[in-house]
């Protein structure tokens, strides 16, 4: 058996395999293939190291776009050579943290980016000597925006053909160190550009406002809705995750399931999600509960 703090091919210590220091060292690590009870989890610790690793590059380079480029750069390309090369995971996935900063970092700057478009287009005068080399930018938008959006869909069908073979940022799966930051880039601004076009979307800002629920409570849900298919309809686990359609209508069985959950983390537990308590909450909850049991 392969211990899961370490890439495949390194053997595993046994001790550590079932008993109560097995799951202290999994929860101080951390990484998603430990959590076997919720791998989603992951993106939590990694996203608080990415934040910590951006804040220190932006306290010194934030005001020299270029430089933090640069720096951003290099984070990637030690973040690649790390899953290549190494075999030994850092705690709270902090490994990866050097791959997800170069996302991190770049929305940060094609913010600034479109800051410095609405000021352009309000009329703004301050930034006049680069006004023209980035009004010439904002005419390619567009071509740059369909480029991107048809990369993005001959990937996704690339997808739908082979599944199996795919990027998994959890176990430092990445491919080609090229097309990986390619095709991650051209989905990212294609769905940027689609959702700006599209607009507004109640559904998706209800599910934007309560990821943190959704990131967390979705795994379990997958697995009851696989296993009460499975008893009820006698559906194969596995075409859950082999065919497209199953996939699908799990998906959307699974965003629907959570809503009810939303409303009593919201209402009565909002502290679970980061949100300020108040004591009439969680009363609330003790009355509707009791009304229950009676």
């Amino acid at each position: 058996m392969l211990d899961e703090a370490y890439s495949p091919g390194v053997t595993s210590i046994k001790f550590f395999e079932a008993d109560v220091l097995h799951r202290i060292y999994s929860i101080i690590y951390a990484l998603g293939p430990m959590i076997s009870y919720n791998p989603p989890l992951w993106f939590l610790t990694c996203l608080f190291v990415t934040e910590l690793l951006f804040y220190w590059l932006a306290k010194r380079y934030y005001w020299q776009p270029g430089k933090l480029m640069v720096w951003l750069t290099a984070a990637g390309i030690i973040g690649y050579l790390y899953s290549v090369y190494v075999l030994f995971r850092l705690f709270w996935n902090a490994d990866i943290a050097l791959t997800a900063v170069v996302f991190y970092g770049a929305g940060n700057l094609f913010r600034k980016f479109i800051e410095t478009e609405e000021e352009l287009r309000a009329g703004s005068g301050l930034l006049k000597s680069n006004s023209r080399i980035i009004e010439s930018l904002f005419r390619v938008e567009k071509l740059f925006a369909i480029i991107f959006v048809i990369v993005s869909l001959l990937y996704f069908m690339y997808l739908l053909e082979f599944p199996t073979d795919k990027i998994n940022m959890n176990v430092m799966k990445y491919g080609s160190f090229f097309s990986f930051y390619l095709l991650a880039f051209s989905s990212i601004f294609a769905l940027v550009y689609i959702f700006k076009k599209i607009g507004s979307s109640k559904v998706l800002e209800y599910y934007g406002r309560n990821s943190l629920i959704v990131l967390a409570l979705h795994f379990p849900m997958k697995d009851i809705l696989t296993k009460l298919s499975n008893i009820f309809f006698e559906i194969d686990l596995d075409c859950f995750s082999c065919t497209t359609s199953f996939a699908l209508i799990l998906t959307v069985l699974n965003l629907l399931g959570l809503v009810p959950i939303i409303y009593i983390v919201n209402k009565y537990f909002p502290f679970l999600a980061g949100k300020k308590n108040s004591p009439a909450s969680f009363e609330g909850f003790k009355v509707h509960f009791r009304k229950f049991l009676d």
